[in-house]
């Protein structure tokens, strides 16, 4: 393995924008300077064709030095990771013998392209912790690294969600236009001669940096299989507020304990279309009904692809079912809604809810809920977005509103409105949605030892039947049947990978449901093998 420069990436980054977002600077070649006197000291001697260099040793001495100045960057990360964004470039064009390049350091810059290149603690970090205005939590410790892709679910399409859609150029453009900000184009973007055009770097960036190792699905084997009992945490709701729980929020912020004497106090409602409308406190419904604990998943509508903003939660609760037995469902029903004290009122079909179960949900992960989640209950409908499933529920109202009309979350999807292109409307930004857990861009992993990839694949209302894995950017895949699957909870996958040679490597992953829709835009990771 060849010597390389490590750096420890500090918590810090190099700088501050004046509204709050760190910013530094890029050593990009002549963006600080760009004085005569900079080009005249970077400049190659000129004596003709060889510079001042008289010999081929010359030549070649000067190539390698060359080189061994432009060697990727190894970072450690807090944890201890080690990783290396730019990959390994080695080998010679025809013209230089046998000496090596540096392609991706030297002239491509690529060490100093793409959002980390300044703010090196991540775009987690600081969109979380770097601005002056809050932010909606978008992690949930699933050791991912997000990228400027992440932010255009909402950014740019999220109809409803943002001010304006296709906002996210103008929005980063402006807070790079500031004095801090020292980098150029080409910090943030490539430009394609393949009729692309100017596109982010983190988009097209596995396109254009040599070195990286390409394997057909038919040239490599790997242990794939999947299991859905994986658990994580509740992605935080605490930034989502309404006239209810503002004071729920703000109780989460300041840490306060969740009180006994509104857990025991309160009363849920089963009224509308049923022969026997009642009312009665959580306490007394736990111990009248059959309560149940499972695992299920939900997932935020507006979750990237590969984001976060995802939980496979083991959930107890009692069963809605139960609640429209005793209360006796009458003929032309179509709906339940679930209501908050303020009003706010999410529905289900009757129709869906037989199928897939829904819950009032008192215990996420065998602890009561949190003031952000909805204590001291919510209601869960399976295998549907989190907006559906409204928290603090009071009251539960059978209706016969016309089903069509009962607004349900099961993913974000494209129309005219945030579509560019009419060909896309109608599909799904994030449905369904495959993820790469636990992993950073550029890691390092050990060459000729078995190394376990992890990461989850989610459909909403659909259940997935496939995942599929590329080594090749995505020309071609290897398919895991998961057919038998549960669309309840996620498909959690497992894919067992042994690097034969050293190299960079780039894993994709997509998902697809039983109604034929695949991922949009599969996840990808870059990942090193020494």
């Amino acid at each position: 393995m060849r010597k390389k420069r490590t750096v420890l990436v500090t918590l810090a980054c190099c700088g501050a924008l004046s509204f709050g977002l760190a910013a530094c600077v890029p050593n990009v070649e002549g963006a600080a300077d760009s004085s005569a006197d900079a080009a005249a000291e970077n400049a190659v001697p000129q004596g003709g064709v060889y510079g001042d260099r008289n010999s081929l040793e010359d030549v070649y001495s000067s190539l390698q030095a060359t080189h061994e100045e432009n060697m990727p960057i190894v970072r450690t990360l807090e944890d201890g990771t080690q990783v290396q964004l730019v990959p390994d470039v080695d080998f010679s064009y025809w013209h230089l013998s046998e000496q090596p390049n540096s392609y991706n350091t030297y002239y491509l810059n690529a060490e100093n392209r793409g959002c980390v290149s300044c703010h090196t603690d991540g775009l987690y970090d600081l969109v979380m912790n770097n601005i002056a205005y809050e932010h909606i939590d978008i992690t949930n410790n699933m050791g991912t690294d997000a990228t400027p892709m992440d932010c255009r679910i909402c950014h740019d399409v999220g109809t409803g969600y943002v001010t304006k859609n296709f906002e996210f150029g103008t929005l980063i453009h402006g807070i790079h236009s500031k004095d801090s900000f020292k980098g150029d184009c080409m910090s943030c973007h490539t430009a394609t001669a393949d009729g692309q055009g100017l596109m982010l770097w983190e988009e097209a960036k596995y396109s254009v940096m040599q070195g990286i190792t390409s394997l057909d699905s038919e040239s490599f084997t790997a242990d794939i299989s999947y299991e859905q009992e994986t658990t994580n945490d509740m992605f935080d709701l605490t930034f989502y507020t309404g006239d209810t729980n503002r004071e729920a929020v703000d109780n989460a912020m300041q840490g306060k304990e969740e009180d006994e004497e509104t857990f025991n106090n309160w009363e849920i409602s089963v009224t509308g279309l049923v022969d026997n409308p009642f009312t009665m406190t959580l306490p007394e419904l736990i111990a009248e009904a059959p309560s149940e604990t499972l695992i299920s998943t939900t997932q935020c509508v507006m979750n990237a692809p590969g984001g976060e903003m995802v939980s496979n939660v083991e959930i107890t609760g009692i069963p809605v079912s139960w609640l429209l037995d005793k209360a006796g469902v009458q003929d032309g029903a179509t709906a339940l809604m679930a209501t908050a004290p303020d009003g706010w009122s999410r529905g289900e079909t009757l129709e869906t809810l037989a199928e897939n179960g829904a819950y009032l949900v008192y215990e996420i992960n065998g602890e009561r809920l949190s003031w952000e989640d909805g204590y001291p209950v919510r209601i869960w409908y399976q295998a549907r977005g989190v907006p559906s499933s409204i928290r603090w529920t009071s009251e539960l109202e059978v209706v016969d509103t016309d089903p069509s009309e009962v607004t349900v979350f099961e993913g974000w999807q494209l129309d005219e409105a945030n579509s560019l292109d009419e060909s896309e409307e109608g599909t799904w930004f994030n449905k369904p949605n495959a993820g790469i857990a636990h992993f950073h861009e550029g890691q390092i992993i050990p060459v000729g030892e078995a190394y376990e990839f992890e990461g989850y694949a989610q459909g909403y209302d659909e259940q997935i039947v496939s995942v599929e894995f590329s080594l090749d950017n995505g020309a071609t895949w290897q398919k895991l049947d998961t057919s038998d699957s549960d669309k309840t909870k996620w498909v959690y996958w497992h894919f067992s990978f042994t690097p034969e040679e050293e190299g960079s490597y780039v894993l994709s992953v997509r998902a697809t449901t039983a109604d034929g829709h695949v991922s949009k835009y599969p996840d990808q990771v870059m990942f090193n093998a020494k």
